[in-house]
C-alpha cells in the first residue's frame, strides 16, 4: 500500500464516495421499475384493444397496424424480460471482506483500498447502468410504437366513415 496520500484528501473522497455505488444500485432498482412500469401500461394497450377487437374491421391497414402492435408488444416483453433480470453489480467493500483480509492493515491503509474499491465499483456499476438506459429507452420507443400502431388501427376506420 502507498501511504503517500494526503490523508485529509482521503478522508474528504472517502466520505464523498463512500455511498455511490449504493446510490447506483438504487438507480438500477428505479430503473427497472420504470421498465416495469413501460410493460404494464403497453400491457392495458394491447389488452383493451384485444377487449374491444369485434368492433375493429378486417380491412388490410387495420391488420397490419394490429399486427406491428403485437410484435412491438412481444419485443417489449422480451426487453423487459432481460432488463428486469437479475445484473450483477459491485457494492464498496463489506465486513466480510475487510476483516480478515484487511484486520492487519493500518487505518491510512484501508482508506486507500477503500478508495480504490469504491472507485472500480463505481466504474463497474456506470457499465450496467448504462445497459439498463439503454434498455429503457428501447422498451418506450416499442411503447410508443405499439400504440402508434393500436391509433392506427382504431384511427383508419374512424376516419372512413367519417369522410362518408
Amino acid at each position: 500500500m502507498s501511504t503517500d496520500w494526503n490523508q485529509d484528501s482521503l478522508d474528504f473522497i472517502l466520505d464523498h464516495i463512500r455511498d455511490a455505488p449504493e446510490k447506483q444500485i438504487q438507480s438500477a432498482d428505479a430503473l427497472d421499475a420504470k421498465m416495469v412500469q413501460i410493460f404494464v401500461s403497453a400491457s392495458i394497450v394491447i389488452g383493451l384493444v384485444g377487449l374491444s377487437s369485434s368492433s375493429l374491421t378486417t380491412e388490410r391497414w387495420v391488420t397490419l397496424a394490429l399486427i406491428g402492435a403485437l410484435f412491438s408488444y412481444i419485443l417489449l416483453a422480451l426487453f423487459t424480460f432481460f432488463a428486469v433480470g437479475p445484473k450483477q453489480m459491485r457494492r464498496n467493500l463489506q465486513a466480510d471482506e475487510l476483516w480478515p483480509d484487511y484486520a492487519m492493515y493500518t487505518v491510512a491503509d484501508i482508506k486507500e483500498v477503500l478508495a480504490h474499491d469504491t472507485s472500480d465499483a463505481y466504474a463497474f456499476n456506470r457499465g450496467v447502468l448504462a445497459d439498463k438506459s439503454k434498455t429503457m429507452k428501447t422498451t418506450l420507443t416499442l411503447a410508443a410504437l405499439e400504440v402508434i400502431f393500436v391509433g392506427i388501427a382504431i384511427g383508419i376506420p374512424l376516419f372512413k366513415a367519417w369522410l362518408t
